[in-house]
């Protein structure tokens, strides 16, 4: 079972939303801020119709056979006037379910995602990921991202 890498149409959303849900409840496991995938489902999904037609977004989803397995969003945007670059790539979402991650599906999307920033002229990347994510933090440093800016919060 050979995934398939392709960007998303309309047609996925319900798969996305669902994977997404899953990626909800996990974050929610590492910390009540988070809402539950049911709490964010509605919203989530208003967000993908919206975007996913957008030329600044690319949606992707891995498909084996029927079933769509993983997906990943990459947005490019006009980068704050204090950086030197003038544009920026963000990888907003990650996730491929767990009974097909380490079979290669995440490295392909990245990879992917990864040669759509470079023909958009994108030479910088970010993305956001909980320091409690011990999975995430691994897995975006095993693709070469390291730590530069620390995002603190505090509970009033």
């Amino acid at each position: 079972m050979y995934p398939f890498i392709r960007k998303a149409r309309s047609s996925d959303i319900d798969a996305i939303v669902r994977l997404n849900m899953q990626l909800a409840d996990y974050h929610r496991k590492i910390d009540g801020y988070y809402q539950s995938g049911a709490q964010t489902a509605d919203g989530f999904r208003q967000f993908l119709e919206k975007i996913i037609d957008d030329d600044n977004y690319l949606i992707l989803v891995a498909q084996i056979k029927d079933k769509i397995t993983g997906y990943f969003i990459g947005t490019i945007s006009e980068a704050k006037p204090f950086l030197v670059p003038q544009k920026t790539g963000r990888i907003s979402d990650a996730f491929v379910e767990k009974d097909f991650r380490k079979s290669g599906i995440g490295r392909m999307m990245f990879d992917t995602l990864l040669n759509w920033f470079k023909e958009h002229r994108v030479k910088h990347l970010e993305l956001s990921v909980d320091v409690r994510n011990k999975i995430g933090v691994e897995a975006w440093k095993k693709y070469g991202f390291q730590e530069f800016m620390l995002k603190m919060k505090m509970d009033l």
